[in-house]
């Protein structure tokens, strides 16, 4: 795990050294343990290294052996082990055990195909020389970050937004239609960022960009699917599902560095934890945060796994002054982003690095086997594949009138809209109240990146389509990116088996009912994750309310908590910098319904953290 920067540039203007220099100094946290750098010909890479696999032997950037091809890499290939046997048996000598020289010898071999035989999570660029091009390629469900800046002459990139704004060159301007997108979801969806010139490469997706200047768009290179298996039996999905998982977790543990593992107490975390001790046979450290509120606290929970599972568990207790931190984080995001199990994960990240540099987690169990509760409101239109499939076949040709086809639009945008109510915050006429008048078309346009993931999922059932979106939104750009900026603010490495091309594999196999099953109740939610603990845990443990791993921010903001006097100061205050975009009476409205009704407090949430953004970022223009 490590941080990367680079620059590409072109013409009669060479890097002056300076520029590589300070982008890599801005992700200086993410590598503690040491610092490479890389010049040639216009072209400069950067590496802060975090030592996990091969110590001695895997300083960056790397090339291979006649220096025609270099790379910067951050990230972990679990499968490169098999990779370096089979480039060894095609002709291959590498000098050292790490996988970042598996990728330089696959590139060799295969070209861009080679990232369909990575399994792991990465962000790189590869520079060949050669070929006179820049290869820059993210891992397929984007757990690693990966962002790049086009200007006048030259092309830069980094695992941070930070880096970025280190280049010489004027300060990129920022993006009011972003800002709307923000305050829809808690996040921005890739590629846009909050400024106009810089992008989020997204996840399963590649850029290429020859040396004299000319830059490809990005190209996708997979994507999640899924295709239902019919005909196995429950014992059967539950014997497989055993088989995939642990074998996941076992190929996450491959390092050099002491390990743990994150325990919330939940199905995800537990399942997790409960194969590592299994697949070591001795105790694991877990980590875990609670809170004050019981009802927002799942550290019993924790507790209770931890002894079943015989592992040693280490933990913390937060309240609410942890919030002075909102500075520090909102710089480290480097834009917009408010989901408030930030500070959690935070927390969790800093008390595992006192005790290893590596820990596994649970995230994304959830999206891959179907566990939010969201996912079942999403149900209805059940017509909607069928009527697809109708207009499409031989006799679908009377079906092909412009009616037909404006009543499928229409469907396919209503999905749209129920999905971005279940998961968003400011509705639009909520945004529209908010914005000045001169910026109100922008809560009346559409988000291309939810557009786009929209046009991939549709005509699935409800359940599937709500993970397709979150497998193209949600996912990567909330869920992944808060755990790599949390643990990356304190040099912790993060691994995520439950986010695995071969767990994926076998999650897309699943019929809907192995992954939500009907019942009197409604649905059970994730129901193979949940048989897969019934042999260690009751009933009450495994089918308990989902609690998330949110702050208690109703009771945060509050009058007279720090973080209310916090929100005052810089949201609703006449010198608020939020003046220039939003309505301020609208602002004290929605605070005074707040005060009133006592609960609520997402929204106000989103404010506070786009006002620190942008009291830390004055001098970004927006006009």
């Amino acid at each position: 795990m490590c941080g990367i920067a680079g620059i590409v540039r072109w013409g009669a203007r060479p890097e002056n050294g300076r520029e590589i220099e300070a982008m890599t100094r801005a992700v200086a946290h993410r590598g503690p343990d040491g610092e490479g750098f890389f010049r040639r010909e216009g072209v400069a890479l950067g590496h802060r290294r975090l030592s996990i696999i091969d110590l001695e032997g895997g300083k960056q950037p790397m090339s291979n052996e006649d220096g025609n091809v270099w790379v910067t890499f951050n990230g972990e290939i679990y499968n490169y082990a098999e990779l370096r046997e089979e480039l060894t048996a095609k002709g291959h000598r590498f000098a050292t055990r790490s996988d970042t020289e598996v990728l330089v010898h696959a590139w060799e071999q295969w070209g861009e195909d080679c990232l369909h035989r990575l399994r792991g999570m990465f962000a790189f660029a590869l520079v060949d020389f050669d070929r006179r091009e820049l290869f820059l390629a993210r891992d397929h469900f984007g757990i690693k970050p990966l962002v790049y800046r086009r200007g006048r002459d030259y092309l830069a990139f980094a695992s941070e937004l930070a880096a970025l704004r280190n280049v010489e060159d004027e300060t990129p301007g920022g993006r009011l239609d972003a800002v709307d997108h923000y305050l829809r979801f808690r996040y921005i969806p890739s590629p846009a960022t909050i400024y106009r010139e810089i992008f989020q490469l997204p996840p399963g997706f590649f850029v290429r960009a020859s040396l004299d200047g000319r830059v490809g768009e990005p190209v996708r290179y997979w994507s999640m699917c899924f295709q239902p298996v019919a005909g196995k039996s429950d014992d059967e999905w539950r014997a497989e599902f055993d088989s995939v998982v642990t074998a996941s977790v076992e190929a996450h543990l491959v390092a050099d560095v002491p390990f743990g593992v994150f325990l919330s107490g939940g199905i995800d975390s537990t399942l997790v934890a409960s194969k590592m001790a299994d697949l070591l046979g001795r105790p694991v450290q877990a980590f875990s945060i609670g809170f004050d509120e019981s009802d927002y606290s799942e550290l019993d929970y924790a507790r209770r796994a931890a002894a079943t599972l015989g592992v040693e568990l280490i933990h913390e207790v937060l309240a609410p002054d942890a919030a002075h931190l909102l500075p520090e984080l909102v710089a480290h995001y480097g834009q917009p982003y408010a989901d408030t199990s930030m500070i959690p994960t935070w927390y969790v990240a800093r008390l595992a690095r006192q005790h290893v540099p590596m820990v596994l987690s649970g995230d994304g169990g959830d999206e891959v086997f179907a566990g939010y509760a969201r996912y079942a409101m999403m149900e209805g239109l059940p017509f909607a594949r069928e009527l697809a499939a109708l207009i499409r076949s031989p006799r679908g040709v009377l079906w092909r009138t412009p009616l037909v086809i404006g009543a499928m639009r229409s469907l396919s945008a209503a999905r749209q809209a129920r999905y971005q109510v279940l998961c968003g915050v400011f509705l639009r006429p909520e945004r529209e109240q908010l914005w000045l008048r001169e910026h109100r078309h922008h809560s009346r346009a559409s988000c291309p990146a939810f557009d786009e993931a929209a046009r991939r999922a549709c005509n699935r059932e409800g359940i599937t389509y709500s993970q397709l979106m979150d497998f193209q939104t949600y996912l990567p750009d909330d869920i992944l990116t808060k755990v790599d900026v949390a643990s990356m603010c304190h040099g912790l490495e993060v691994r995520t088996p439950l986010v695995d091309r071969r767990v994926a594999d076998f999650a897309r196999s699943l019929p809907l009912a192995v992954r939500s099953r009907p019942s009197r109740g409604g649905r059970i939610a994730k129901w193979i994750s949940k048989e897969a603990l019934r042999q260690k845990f009751d009933e009450k443990f495994i089918n308990r309310q989902k609690m998330g791993f949110g702050i208690p921010e109703d009771r945060w903001l509050r009058r007279g908590t720090v973080v209310r006097e916090l929100f005052d100061d810089l949201v609703t205050a006449e010198h608020s910098r939020l003046r220039e975009w939003f309505d301020l009476d609208e602002l004290r409205r929605r605070v005074a319904r707040f005060d009133g009704a006592g609960h609520g407090g997402t929204p106000l949430w989103l404010l506070l953290i786009l006002a620190l953004w942008r009291e830390q970022n004055p001098h970004v223009s927006f006009s």
